[in-house]
């Protein structure tokens, strides 16, 4: 097997002979495919002008076996066959602008005035179309090529790529337009084709992938492919690098190690890390879709892109990994090295770094604090470079302790967090949801259990509302929605009966139904209400204790001004009933939108409760919690009331509650010098005025 990055350059100068078997389907890309590779091509040449050497724009692979002197293309036929219609077009259209005045004079000269290709570039011939000539030979005559299904797609390929080359070549921005494309940023360049040539011939890289002649059956092979069972992604394209044959001539040593059991070795190890990369819990601690900007099927190749230090900003080139390997292993080879040794160094590289997100997942600090900073976009490895600096010259410098490498995460989480001040802990600021997210984090790390681990692999897949704990304002029967939702809610605080599980099973029920036969929003709420309203009138007729139920049942029916009145009454009457106030924080001074009125909740908890009374919150993030609902630690001791030191009012949340709240926040983030907190938070400054802070500091001391 041999793997390498090949120019197109090379390809047309050494007039390589490709043949394309029978069992492989005809040409096929479609105008919009053409479009879009050429628009690549063009953007990579926009964007890289300095011709530096390391700059390439890489095709997906080609698949190949040497047979017969030929190569026998098992994979990239169309690509291969794309760049050889491109570089015709390219001749055609020089030909035709040099000579537009003949042409438009002598128009039956154009047949004979284009040159021909066969001469100057590789050459494909195809099994089942032993004319392949033909295309050329009448790829400007559009009846002659509709005469052949992968003629007319030629065709078609063809002369998008000479509108294509028309569009860069337009002498203003709106000279020529191209399938809605915008301006191409070139109109000021006089040489646009002869610079896009140059960037096809120079600059555009195929991924060879030679098999060995004597290798396993084509078809089977073009199979799989073509079925998914090889996938040639980066990773795979790397173990193909890795183990290839012609690394391994000798292995020598005390062991006298073979080198087949060598090969069989890293494959092996290569498989355990694949294996331990499918934990859930280990890879939702060490990836974050949000910072690489992309998934993966295989997820080794994570731990590759991590080691190439790709970014976000570079998830469009596909095979930027493997580029960045290919280098290093050329490299390698030019400086005269053994292929062994490349190897063994990347293979190293990459157990470090298995290892070193191992032992974050281990130890309990670590685990939290990376953890916490990969949430809030830090990679893996800006953090495993702090625990692991490298020197100028690309050495590993002296490794710090424990100590200081927790300390070294504290200072980042508190670049972040100090940053805050009181006006970014309202709802929707910038620093609400890091800090609650922070402290609920910080609740699990100080739990004395050692086992005890934020569920990462939840937080991150699993969308997160900041929520109040009071109702963001009072409950006013002012429309239909409203009132519907209040009855419903309250219906279940008294009878354990959830409308909102019964319309979300019946949805997600309905989700799993083709397009075509599902219901529309309304009929399934309408099918969600017949279901539970006998099950209201079940509970309700066996507890004579349950009367206001029968009250909240007419409202859950009723329509219009009638449920409007009655809720309003019925509202008043569980007020009253339960003991609690209407309105326990100050609705317009903005202290329901603070921090100590917010929480984390999942969206799908979120969305059922709504603006609740807090009675009804606090029985749904118990009943969540029973049910094994994941709630944050922070989250539920707040409705359970664990930070407000009182066993009183359990079914309200006053200013009291709240202050005690903020309290426990602040103390957590600064406490055993953490200091995660700007000071300038307990000073007085910019603090809101329903705050008291010297009561705030006073708790925060008397607590300690």
């Amino acid at each position: 097997m041999k793997l390498i990055r090949k120019e197109l350059d090379k390809l047309i100068k050494e007039k390589y002979y490709f043949f394309i078997p029978d069992y492989q389907r005809g040409y096929k890309w479609t105008r919009t495919e053409v479009l879009k590779l050429l628009n690549d091509i063009w953007d990579f040449k926009l964007n890289h002008p300095n011709e530096d050497d390391s700059d390439f724009y890489c095709l997906q692979p080609v698949v190949v076996k040497p047979k017969d002197g030929r190569y026998y293309v098992i994979d990239g036929q169309q690509r291969l066959t794309t760049l050889l219609i491109i570089q015709q077009a390219i001749k055609d259209y020089n030909v035709k602008k040099n000579m537009k005045d003949i042409l438009e004079e002598h128009p039956e000269l154009s047949s004979k005035m284009m040159p021909s290709l066969s001469s100057n570039s590789y050459s494909i011939e195809y099994q089942t179309r032993n004319k392949s000539e033909v295309w050329l030979k009448y790829r400007d005559n559009a009846d002659e090529m509709q005469k052949n299904s992968d003629y007319y797609h030629i065709f078609c390929a063809y002369q998008a790529v000479l509108n294509f080359l028309k569009w860069i070549d337009s002498d203003t921005p709106d000279d020529y337009t191209l399938d809605g494309l915008v301006c191409p940023q070139s109109y000021k360049r006089k040489n646009a084709v002869t610079e896009f040539e140059t960037c096809i011939c120079t600059k555009c890289n195929v991924i060879w992938y030679e098999l060995d002649e004597n290798n396993e059956n084509d078809h089977e092979i073009f199979d799989r492919l073509n079925t998914g069972k090889i996938p040639l992604t980066n990773a795979e394209l790397i173990k193909a690098m890795f183990l290839q044959e012609s690394n391994y001539p000798n292995i020598y040593g005390d062991e006298k190690i073979k080198s087949e059991d060598y090969r069989t070795n890293i494959a092996r190890q290569w498989d355990d890390i694949e294996r331990k990369l499918q934990n859930p819990f280990f890879w939702n601690f060490i990836y974050d879709v949000n910072h690489v900007g992309m998934t993966y099927d295989t997820r080794i190749e994570y731990l590759f892109d991590l080691l190439a230090n790709k970014e976000k900003s570079k998830s469009d080139r596909f095979y930027f990994t493997f580029d960045y390997y290919d280098s290093l292993f050329r490299e390698n080879k030019e400086k005269g090295n053994d292929a062994i040794d490349f190897v063994n160094n990347e293979w190293k590289r990459l157990r470090t770094l298995v290892q070193t997100m191992q032992d974050w997942y281990d130890n309990k600090t670590y685990y939290h604090y990376v953890g916490y900073l990969i949430s809030q976009g830090y990679s893996v490895n800006e953090l495993k470079n702090i625990q692991f600096p490298v020197d100028k010259d690309g050495k590993y410098a002296s490794v710090p302790k424990k100590t200081e490498f927790i300390s070294k995460l504290e200072e980042l989480i508190r670049k972040q967090t100090k940053q805050y001040r009181h006006k970014d802990l309202m709802k929707s600021s910038k620093g609400l949801t890091p800090v609650l997210l922070l402290f609920n984090v910080l609740n699990v790390l100080d739990n004395s259990e050692d086992s005890d681990r934020f569920p990462f692999h939840y937080y991150k897949n699993t969308t997160w509302n900041e929520e109040h704990v009071a109702p963001a304002t009072p409950f006013e029967p002012n429309n239909k929605n409203r009132c519907f939702q209040f009855a419903a809610q309250m219906l279940e605080y008294y009878t354990d009966v959830s409308y909102f599980e019964i319309l979300d099973g019946l949805t997600k029920e309905n989700n799993r139904k083709p397009k075509n036969e599902r219901k529309k929003k309304y009929a399934l709420v309408n099918d969600a209400v017949e279901t539970v309203i006998p099950l209201y009138e079940g509970v309700i007729s066996h507890d004579d204790g349950l009367s206001i139920c029968i009250d909240l049942l007419k409202i859950f029916k009723a329509r219009g001004n009638e449920q409007e009145n009655l809720a309003a009454k019925v509202f008043k009457e569980i007020i009253e009933s339960l003991g609690i106030q209407e309105n326990t924080l100050d609705s317009d001074d903005g202290s329901r939108d603070y921090i100590w009125n917010q929480v984390l909740l999942d969206e799908g908890t979120n969305k059922s409760y709504g603006n609740a009374i807090f009675p009804y919150k606090r029985m749904r993030i118990i009943k969540n919690t029973t049910r094994g609902v994941f709630v944050p630690v922070g989250t539920y001791n707040v409705f359970v009331k664990a930070y407000s030191h009182r066993m009183t009012n359990m079914l309200e949340w006053d200013e009291k509650d709240a202050m005690r709240y903020l309290a426990e926040i602040f103390r957590t983030l600064n406490q055993d010098g953490r200091n995660f907190l700007n000071d300038k938070l307990l000073s007085g400054q910019d603090t809101p005025d329903f705050v008291n802070i010297e009561e705030l500091k006073n708790l925060i001391n008397h607590d300690k």
